[in-house]
């Protein structure tokens, strides 16, 4: 079924909905699968089609129970609507947000531009959403959420948030609702959004210092990882890693999207007022990079999400032998079609059983074993 599915999906409908304005065509999406979730009789349905499980793909992540490695990357539900269907659609877990302590309606359109060729997309949201007390309140609505998934924090995007200690207080203000409220099973500290007011301030050492010193006063016991840049040198990106082993965090999310224009890796031509950090394929040989790099330097202290161009099971496995503990993805999804997710657990089961592997842990960072 999921073949027949993706075979529709990308020969029939995807070539329609790429002649559509891409931002459109994702809101009917979030509305869409919103709609689904409502109802358990859409969820069953959606579960009967979409979602593969298999015990050997279920692990324990800093505490906390994973039914598979493949989760949804913060970005496409920015505003909760999705929490119902996703695990449906077979997600392991997902990432709402970015949220921020204020909403924000975005930054000027066009927000979305496709890149068929190198299977990316540019992305100029600048934080959208409807701000963290807003999205509290949906999920809370949502009563009893048995699926674990993590809140995204960045600072709004305004310039009342430019100054160090003003977008350190943002931060800190939405973390404090979010732990005092029970809402999410772990928190993301975003600090590589690159279309905000004032760039990316807490990419160099002492202010991620400041920012996590501030963060780490609030109490909780959830896991905490930081949504790392990945167009930054090893060696600035080791100092900023080692400032989050410092602080005691669980983990990084390897990465955020490719700022370079003229990466070679982008095949398509980008119009001169097309502005934003671009997703998908762009994305991942510096994912890759950076990732094997924090696993060889740094495993058993940091727990490594990996993000960035994954297509198909052979490109989630990757990361994962890499040293990604688990993998998001998003940019996938829209060129490859909803059931993807299925396909890659499935296939990720057949990898595993060629490899010898009885569990998914067991081929975490296998690519540095001698």
């Amino acid at each position: 079924m999921r073949k027949v599915i993706g075979f529709l999906y990308k020969k029939a409908l995807k070539p329609v909905l790429f002649k559509f304005d891409p931002e459109r065509v994702h809101d009917h999406f979030i509305k869409a699968g919103h709609l689904l979730g409502k109802s358990s009789v859409t969820r069953k349905a959606t579960k009967a089609i979409f979602c593969y499980q298999n015990d050997r793909l279920k692990q324990i992540v800093d505490g906390i129970e994973f039914s598979n490695p493949v989760g949804l990357s913060a970005g496409f539900d920015k505003d909760a609507n999705l929490l119902q269907i996703l695990p449906s659609l077979g997600f392991g877990f997902m990432q709402v947000g970015s949220v921020t302590l204020k909403p924000y309606e975005g930054n000027p359109q066009p927000r979305l531009y496709r890149l068929p060729k190198s299977k990316g997309i540019v992305v100029y949201y600048g934080l959208k959403n409807i701000g963290v007390e807003k999205i509290i309140k949906r999920i809370k609505g949502y009563g009893k959420i048995d699926f674990p998934y993590s809140v995204s924090i960045a600072k709004t995007n305004d310039s009342c948030t430019v100054k160090l200690r003003d977008g350190i207080n943002d931060y800190f203000g939405s973390l404090e609702k979010l732990v005092n409220e029970g809402i999410g099973d772990m928190y993301t500290i975003n600090i590589s959004c690159p279309n905000t007011f004032g760039g990316e301030p807490f990419t160099t050492p002492d202010k991620l210092d400041a920012l996590l010193s501030k963060l780490k006063s609030i109490k909780t016991q959830k896991p905490m990882y930081v949504k790392m840049p990945i167009n930054l040198a090893w060696t600035d990106f080791n100092e900023l890693l080692k400032v989050i082993v410092k602080h005691k965090l669980n983990g990084v999310i390897i990465g955020n999207l490719q700022k370079n224009h003229n990466d070679p890796s982008i095949k398509d031509f980008i119009p001169e007022n097309i502005k934003g950090g671009i997703s998908g394929k762009p994305t991942w040989k510096l994912s890759n990079d950076l990732i094997a790099k924090t696993y060889k330097e740094y495993q058993g202290q940091l727990t490594i999400i990996g993000v960035g161009g994954i297509f198909n099971a052979n490109d989630a496995y990757e990361k994962i032998k890499l040293g990604a503990n688990l993998v998001q993805l998003i940019t996938g999804m829209i060129y490859e079609g909803p059931q993807l997710i299925g396909e890659i657990n499935k296939g990720l089961v057949k990898l595993l059983e060629k490899d010898g592997f009885s569990n998914i842990s067991e081929a975490v960072g296998t690519y540095h074993q001698s």
